[in-house]
């Protein structure tokens, strides 16, 4: 059923030529509550499987429906604990953004449903919640992904704010240079009308008034907008992928070699320069966020080199080993696998 659904709602986009990009905003099992048909095994299977089924980009969602759920900073803790990197936060609160520093999680945020009236009035007003809620961290003590417009308000009286909230919250990030956090919303199959089979089905009618001027908006903002780079590494591996897509082409690449020299050209070539420029890249490749053109993807690449090659021509040619020539490591590199690679 979860293809179904899914392939339903790109069948009615393309029906109106538009493709933009879904992310599942939550899905899940109960392990209690309707006898033998919700087990913490049955729960178990599903949420696997679901997760074998996407690969990449997983997380969980914080949930705060309840008065004896943990606080955020204890939801962050036992995502660290668990390796679990990405965290939904429906409510975005002072604890819940404090929480994730320094620990390597990446956050998608919500806009409450009961803020979107006031957002929707002025870019002021969303100017003056993003510097209260997130320029204090964003983007150097944590890494937020997404922020999420409204909790399932289309089809609903809510639904006619998003888009101007989401034009507005546009605006502001491209105004701070956080244009790679990218601006949504969440919506249920209540938007459609027909859902099997997956062909048959299209927007429905009390959806189709606030949810396709949004979806139109969102598609030609992300084919106009220019793309935000923070490290040349993705750069260069984008320039190759545009390159090919000019002249119509799809296909793979691998990262042949990369590296970064222990000595050779003074303080620029340490080893400590060449662990933290091979390791970011090991972390990169295997995190799953992908490139800026193509997001939320693994890669696949080699570290040069195992050893110091004292045939190279220039000194610093001869340097970039990993160990050197008696097998000893210049510095402690550790090679990380996603999970999905061993599941």
């Amino acid at each position: 059923m979860y293809d179904v659904l899914v392939d339903a709602f790109f069948w009615a986009m393309e029906k109106l030529d538009l493709d933009v990009k879904m992310v599942i905003g939550e899905t899940g099992w109960p392990a209690y509550g309707n006898g033998g048909l919700t087990t913490p095994e049955l729960a178990r299977t599903y949420n696997q499987n679901f997760l074998r089924h996407i690969t990449a980009g997983q997380g969980v969602v914080y949930g705060t429906s309840g008065n004896n759920i943990p606080d955020a900073a204890a939801a962050i803790t036992v995502c660290h604990k668990h390796g679990i990197r990405r965290i939904r936060i429906l409510d975005t609160d002072e604890l819940a953004i404090q929480s994730p520093k320094s620990m390597r999680i990446e956050a998608t945020v919500g806009v409450k449903d009961e803020d979107l009236p006031v957002l929707a009035s002025s870019y002021e007003a969303v100017k003056s919640w993003f510097e209260v809620n997130l320029k204090p961290s964003v983007p150097f003590e944590f890494v937020v992904n997404y922020i999420v417009v409204g909790n399932k308000v289309i089809p609903g009286p809510n639904g006619k704010y998003v888009l101007p909230v989401v034009k507005n919250l546009q605006r502001v990030l491209a105004d701070n240079k956080l244009s790679q956090i990218k601006v949504a919303t969440l919506v249920s199959t209540a938007v459609l009308g027909a859902v099997f089979p997956p062909s048959n089905a299209a927007f429905s009618a009390k959806a189709e008034g606030d949810l396709i001027p949004l979806l139109q908006h969102l598609q030609a903002t992300v084919t106009h907008t220019h793309r935000s780079y923070w490290n040349m590494f993705d750069a260069l591996v984008d320039a190759f992928v545009w390159a090919m897509e000019k002249r119509e082409l799809i296909v793979k690449m691998v990262i042949g070699e990369t590296g970064w020299p222990s000595t050779g050209n003074g303080q620029t070539t340490t080893p400590e320069l060449a662990r933290t420029y091979n390791q970011n890249f090991l972390r990169h490749i295997t995190a799953g966020q992908g490139t800026p053109k193509r997001p939320n993807t693994y890669g696949e690449g080699f570290v040069y080199s195992m050893f110091d090659e004292n045939g190279k021509l220039e000194a610093g040619d001869q340097r970039f080993g990993i160990f050197d020539a008696k097998e000893k490591p210049v510095y402690h590199l550790y090679f990380l696998y996603p999970k999905s690679a061993s599941n």
